[in-house]
């Protein structure tokens, strides 16, 4: 039998607690500002699990980088440095199974989201945690070709910024 949105909420929520780390429900705030998402979790400071309103048969995860503005006058596609690691950060995602999302404002990339799911029929404790821990393994990763295809790239997250967004709302 499916799963209804505020079963998921529930299991999600009993997972988080599990891990220890700090987390806030953010439906309400969310909810204000947006209708396309219909619950979500701040974990940690950069961490957000949501259920979007229009996808009733999955949760998602992601991971939101925000770039200090140092970092991002680097992130430039004139810089050839930048194509390699576009190219290396592509590439990873792919061969990981997690999508990612260049952040941009204006012209300037000022972040990075990293993303998955899990689907409602396998939502469970393992598929949950598996799910995150391969989006952490990839952004670790990610940081780590950031950090060795530019030196001097500190790629601290801002996380003021980054917990008060989500890639969805």
């Amino acid at each position: 039998m499916a799963k209804t949105s505020d079963e998921m909420k529930s299991l999600v929520e009993e997972f988080i607690k599990i891990t220890n780390i700090n987390y806030e429900d953010q439906t309400d705030k969310v909810k204000e500002k947006s209708n396309l998402i219909e619950w979500q979790f701040r974990v940690g400071t950069n961490v957000i699990v949501s259920k979007n309103a229009n996808r009733s048969d999955r949760i998602h995860l992601n991971v939101n980088m925000r770039f200090p503005p140092d970092d991002s006058k680097l992130l430039v596609m004139k810089n050839p440095s930048f194509s390699k690691a576009v190219m290396d950060i592509s590439e990873i995602c792919t061969i990981c199974n997690v999508g990612h999302q260049w952040v941009k404002d204006k012209e300037d990339i000022v972040g990075l989201a990293i993303f998955s799911h899990v689907d409602e029929h396998v939502l469970d404790r393992i598929a949950f945690h598996d799910t995150w821990d391969n989006v952490a393994r990839v952004t670790a990763h990610i940081q780590k070709i950031l950090r060795s295809n530019f030196s001097g790239f500190s790629g601290q997250a801002n996380s003021d910024e980054t917990t008060e967004k989500s890639m969805y709302g």
